[in-house]
């Protein structure tokens, strides 16, 4: 058997795997290209997560786990609020996160446990805790809500034929220019950040036949 620690070193394996999988190859490719990737065996994938449905739910856990752990270091360890976003989101684009679109899509067919919608709201919170003590310290402009810091993310980090390396170069320096528009006083923004509603569907990405 499996000890605790072995155990979260293959799941760490087989999660980055089916991650970076996923977004080369989208939702459709095989679990042998997964096992390849992770340098597992098929069988032994299956017998952790008995459908793609299931690893597909750990992938997106991992992501929230990293949101919520980055943001809740950020609040508890920088001077300011503005520190703290920067960090935030500087942290939650580095090279290897795997935030942003190369999250792959959540199967319509597929029941999501209780502690994935739990650890998801628990993260959104977190980032809704930094985005307002932002505002209220008058370093973020008063148009921006939490949920235009998440669908940032989804906007830079797209899917791109290169090295994940230089990737996060180009999602650090891009972010630099979108930390400059997030400062107050820049010109109005066109149309309402999206609600949460709103942004459950789009970061969902629910598959489609």
């Amino acid at each position: 058997m499996a000890t605790p620690s072995k155990q979260a070193h293959y799941d760490d394996l087989v999660i980055r795997a089916a991650r970076d999988v996923f977004a080369e190859q989208g939702f459709a490719a095989p679990m042998s290209e997964v096992a390849k990737r992770a340098g597992v065996g098929v069988a032994s994938i299956y017998r952790r997560y008995p459908s793609k449905g299931e690893l597909i739910e750990q992938v997106r856990m991992a992501a929230s786990q990293l949101l919520l752990d980055e943001a809740e270091r950020a609040l508890a360890e920088e001077p300011d609020a503005w520190s703290a976003l920067v960090r935030f989101m500087r942290r939650s684009l580095r090279e290897g996160s795997g935030i942003g679109t190369v999250l792959p899509p959540m199967d319509p067919q597929h029941v999501y446990s209780q502690e994935f919608r739990d650890l998801r709201e628990r993260a959104a919170e977190a980032i809704e805790e930094l985005v307002a003590a932002a505002k209220q310290a008058g370093v973020l402009r008063e148009d921006v809500d939490w949920t235009d810091i998440v669908m940032l993310f989804k906007h830079l980090n797209p899917r791109l034929p290169t090295t994940e390396h230089r990737r996060a170069e180009l999602r650090s320096r891009y972010l630099g220019l979108v930390l400059e528009g997030l400062r107050p006083g820049g010109p109005e923004l066109t149309g309402p950040a999206p609600d949460r509603a709103e942004w459950q569907t789009l970061c969902d990405n629910f598959a489609t036949s």
